[in-house]
């Protein structure tokens, strides 16, 4: 996902019972009059509220019995040391990670950041399980409650020629303004607060910024291990500046091949052709990005870099052999699995190698459970991944033409998502997720499996100290990026 998000406005509505319950932070009665402007965060300049939708979620669920005390959230701390403590939830004494869901290896989420994790969301009514899993946009969530009305697990930051929703001008300040403000709604457990920040063709921070070198220039390094090196220095420094004003997580890098930029529509987004080659500047920028505490995904799995048709618009075939694949494109996105990136970011084309055939990759149980997590299917090999599965733009035409919010996100949990991506209506496809559960068209270990894991990595990212606002913009990665750019 890259394109700005113009088309679409969903009407912000509120459910009323159990919508607002949840063990960590209950909302007194007052709250349940709807979604509503909060004076602590500024409107969007560009993407007001309109009047709600019609595409309203199902039935209410029966609230859940809050308990006494409301658990606290893990404290950010300087060091890596991790939670080795959670709270029970009500009428239990311990809590664990479920057995399907392992730490992820290498990566920002450690075996207590799962337990604790795992407690909490046991906590949580499946209402606010729901919420958890949605990272609804920035036009919808800024300047509204509905991060708190929702408990939503994350925000992310959209804009215009680097104007982010909520500011006037996109600068440092603004935007560290905009995510504070976010937080506030979430005192007990920081949301995720994410954005596209590839660099080069593809940036939403801009004004004030450093101007980093993209894939492309980075990859015109002839030497693969002074590329990789001023790949990871990069993208380091890119993710101080990105934490100083409170972002956690970037989707970036890139990990699809592109045999021939002029005929792909990721075209320089891309590191290039050569497999290995990509896979060590991709690993290099998931190394960067999460040395900085910024959680790094690679995309769009299971790769686009062939396509020539936009994502966005039309849902293309790739066209690729299982033999092809396994040489091909799935080698970026098995070493930076290897490496330990946080997410992976499913795309929307069909795959007829692993039986994709009719439904995007991003719906399709056979590229997300089977082909991302194992055991591979139709000769394609598996990538063993036990992290967070993010589907592109639920948005995106592929998928917002053919279901409703209500329907999109639900089948895509139950294909293997574990985080929903700017479902265009993100308070029908909540209600659909609760709905799902309710009447058997989505198991509830399913949703509480994805809610553990996005619910982990928030966790995690609070032991990242936030870095002051001068390191953006500074000397010191102004000369980074000119040293990067010098060598290609």
């Amino acid at each position: 996902m890259s394109r700005t998000r113009t088309l679409r406005r969903s009407g912000l509505i509120l459910l009323s019972g159990g919508l607002l319950l949840t063990a960590c932070s209950a909302p007194t009665a007052s709250d349940a009059g709807g979604v509503v402007s909060t004076s602590s965060s500024p409107p969007p300049s560009s993407s007001p509220v309109t009047s709600p939708s019609s595409e309203v979620a199902g039935p209410t669920p029966t609230p859940a019995a809050p308990s006494t005390t409301a658990p606290s959230s893990p404290a950010a701390t300087s060091d890596a040391a991790a939670p080795t403590s959670a709270p029970s939830p009500p009428g239990s004494s311990t809590a664990a990670p479920a057995a399907d869901a392992p730490v992820p290896p290498g990566g920002p989420v450690t075996a207590a950041d799962m337990a604790a994790a795992a407690a909490l969301v046991d906590a949580m009514d499946v209402s606010r399980q729901a919420g958890a899993v949605i990272m609804a946009s920035s036009a919808d969530a800024v300047g509204t409650d509905l991060v708190s009305a929702l408990g939503l697990g994350g925000v992310i930051l959209m804009g215009s020629r680097g104007v982010v929703d909520g500011t006037d001008s996109g600068t440092p300040a603004q935007v560290a303004a905009v995510t504070a403000a976010l937080q506030q709604q979430s005192p007990d457990l920081p949301v995720l607060i994410a954005t596209d920040q590839e660099y080069g063709d593809v940036q939403r921070l801009v004004n004030g910024f450093t101007d980093f070198p993209g894939a492309s220039e980075l990859a015109a390094v002839s030497d693969t291990a002074e590329a990789a090196a001023l790949t990871e220095q990069a993208a380091a420094a890119a993710g101080a500046e990105m934490r100083a004003v409170g972002i956690t997580v970037d989707f970036a890098p890139d990990a699809d091949i592109v045999p021939d930029r002029s005929s792909s529509a990721i075209g320089d987004r891309s590191f290039g052709a050569d497999p290995e080659r990509v896979a060590a500047l991709v690993v290099a920028a998931v190394r960067g990005y999460q040395s900085a505490g910024v959680a790094a995904t690679v995309k769009h799995f299971p790769g686009i870099g062939a396509i020539a048709a936009d994502t966005h618009e039309e849902l293309p075939t790739v066209t690729t052999s299982c033999t092809e694949w396994n040489d091909g494109a799935a080698v970026p996105f098995r070493q930076a699995v290897d490496a330990g990136v946080a997410l992976v970011m499913t795309g929307h084309v069909l795959q007829p190698a692993i039986g994709v055939d009719r439904l995007p990759t991003s719906l399709s149980r056979e590229a997300l459970t089977d082909l991302l997590r194992g055991p591979g299917v139709g000769g394609c090999e598996p990538l063993s991944f036990t992290g967070i599965a993010v589907s592109d733009a639920l948005e995106m035409a592929p998928v917002a033409d053919a279901y409703s919010s209500a329907e999109a996100g639900w089948r895509a949990l139950a294909a293997g998502q574990d985080l929903l991506l700017m479902p265009v209506d993100p308070v029908a496809a909540h209600g659909g997720i609760v709905t799902a559960v309710g009447d058997g068209s989505l198991d509830p270990a399913r949703l509480r499996e994805a809610a553990v894991r996005v619910t982990a990595l928030r966790i995690a990212a609070t032991r990242t100290p936030t870095p002051g606002l001068d390191v953006v913009g500074s000397a010191a990665h102004q000369a980074i990026a000119d040293r990067a750019r010098s060598a290609g």
